[in-house]
């Protein structure tokens, strides 16, 4: 085990045991350390989110305010680590599935999502995710409200 693993088991609460089912997203108010302690303040993340895109975010900050963007697109969001692999001496791979439901539309999904994340001095300093074209779709959607009826 790594420092990588080690650290994603404890940000997600990852045991053989259970807490198989954290939220993964990185808001305040929790019963849990600030996210920030985990990250680097210069950490790099390519994610996707609310614009349908990949997005590069720079810094700590960045990175927190994408996550509580993400978290109020939805009205319900679950997530269940399936494993967390080590990679190397740095890199670990997170797996885990995922249920969403937007609060704007209701609209819903279930996924499973990867997300590779590299580990220096005891701080994240990289993470990157993959998501399937469904989910990076409903991603590009979720903000989106539905379309009035039409009457003809």
């Amino acid at each position: 085990m790594n420092d990588a693993v080690k650290l994603l088991t404890r940000m997600f609460g990852f045991t053989e045991e259970g807490r198989h089912r954290p939220d993964i997203f990185p808001v305040g108010g929790e019963s849990r350390p600030s996210p920030a302690d985990y990250f680097h303040p210069d950490v790099v993340h390519s994610l996707f989110g609310p614009s349908g895109t990949k997005e590069t975010l720079v810094g700590r900050d960045a990175f927190l305010a994408f996550a509580a963007s993400c978290a109020e697109a939805l009205a319900e969001r679950r997530d269940e680590i399936i494993a967390i692999t080590c990679v190397d001496r740095q890199c670990a791979f997170v797996h885990a599935r995922a249920y969403r439901k937007s609060a704007a539309n209701g609209e819903d999904i279930h996924y499973e999502w990867a997300m590779l994340y590299r580990v220096e001095q005891g701080l994240i300093t990289y993470g990157a995710d993959m998501l399937d074209a469904p989910a990076q779709a409903f991603w590009g959607r979720v903000r989106q409200r539905p379309n009035p009826s039409s009457t003809f």
